[in-house]
């Protein structure tokens, strides 16, 4: 028999479970259990996703150049992809992402820059179907904490389950079960050059021309 898919409502079900509860959402419906999975899965989403830049929603795009020219003084302006969460991991001249962008500035969706070709390693939204298991195991012990005081108003429940999720206040969101996915996905990714910086606060300024290269 093959396995179900692992979709929103599967997520939201182990949430309930975790809590005690029956087992008993579906998206199909409008009741007060949806009502209140609306307003709290977008949180646990962030949260989850706002830990750590997980490889598994990591994708790496050449930027779409917009065809008029940026009246702040920028060369080029690009788009971010419409799906990114946060702001972009790293910007480069190359899709391998190996010679970092260095002169440009995010200002809303749009990167400015003078190079004419720009990539972007984001992190993107994925459908739950393509979240690793473990991942969909930990984010649903997380949203279970959001559950807890509305549908069992037991305060201790919610942080029994947040511990559980991403460890006490003390780990700072690097225990539990999505702290120790965070540790095996940074064991599994290559060390980076130290000479490459990803920190992306604003505009880069260099003594060397703009079209310089690493």
């Amino acid at each position: 028999m093959a396995e179900a898919e692992i979709d929103k409502a599967m997520i939201v079900n182990w949430a309930l479970v975790e809590l005690g509860l029956a087992p008993n959402f579906s998206i199909d419906t409008e009741t007060k259990l949806g009502a209140l999975v609306d307003m709290f899965w977008p949180r646990a989403l962030a949260r989850c996703f706002g830990l750590h830049d997980w490889t598994f929603c990591r994708r790496t795009t050449q930027l779409a150049r917009q065809a008029a020219t940026p009246n702040n003084g920028w060369t080029y302006g690009f788009d971010l992809p419409g799906d990114i969460l946060g702001p972009p991991l790293k910007l480069t001249f190359d899709a391998a992402c190996e010679m970092p962008l260095r002169d440009f500035t995010i200002e809303g969706t749009t990167v400015f820059a003078h190079d004419p070709i720009v990539f972007a390693r984001c992190k993107v939204a994925l459908d739950p179907a393509a979240w690793p298991p473990q991942f969909a195991d930990g984010f649903a012990t997380l949203l279970s904490s959001y559950l807890a005081i509305p549908l069992t108003q037991d305060p201790e429940l919610k942080a029994d389950k947040e511990a559980a999720a991403i460890g006490t206040p003390s780990t700072g969101g690097a225990g539990g079960i999505l702290g120790r996915l965070m540790a095996q996905d940074r064991a599994a990714a290559p060390v980076g050059s130290p000479a490459v910086t990803n920190m992306l606060g604003g505009g880069r300024s260099s003594s060397e021309p703009w079209h310089g290269r690493w």
